[in-house]
């Protein structure tokens, strides 16, 4: 989670970003929206200590929902920095995840479900809410969000990936 500090920074930083594209009201309210972020602390999993977990669900680590906010239909996709295990031999342990839409999101218990596959969330996590640029940014370099801000705040933009 993002200190008070650093989201003071990013706050600026996109309200630069997006000056030009929204009427003042509005762009406070976007910039507002964005960087609200969300701790979620879910109950331990049940199902990441049940012995066959491996062959029925993925885990995860240092994981984020993320919510695109900017697009006409709601769209949520989970993010995580750190595999843990996979039981359909995707990836390693360590490798970071990208899925397609989030289907259902139980947030007590920490699960989520897209179309193919059950992802149990390991300890706690964020949401988070992104544009659709920043999601593709995203999903281009494989970092989570709060990194492609601060890459493009203090290094410069990032090539968009759809061009």
């Amino acid at each position: 989670m993002l200190d008070h500090n650093e989201i003071q920074k990013q706050k600026v930083h996109l309200r630069e970003q997006h000056r030009d594209k929204l009427s003042s009201t509005a762009l406070e309210d976007f910039v507002t929206k964005l960087c609200t972020y969300y701790l979620i602390k879910p109950q331990p999993c049940w199902a990441i200590h049940e012995k066959d977990i491996d062959g029925r669900a993925s885990i995860v680590r240092k994981w984020q929902i993320v919510n695109v906010v900017d697009t006409k239909v709601a769209m949520r996709f989970l993010f995580s920095e750190m595999l843990v295990s996979d039981y359909k031999n995707r990836g390693i342990f360590g490798d970071y995840v990208f899925t397609s839409l989030i289907e259902y999101f139980d947030i007590e218990n920490g699960l989520v479900k897209t179309k193919n596959t059950l992802y149990c969330l390991d300890g706690e996590g964020e949401e988070v809410n992104a544009t659709l640029l920043e999601f593709s940014k995203m999903r281009a370099i494989k970092q989570p969000l709060h990194m492609v801000r601060a890459i493009e705040r203090d290094v410069g933009t990032i090539q968009d990936p759809t061009d």
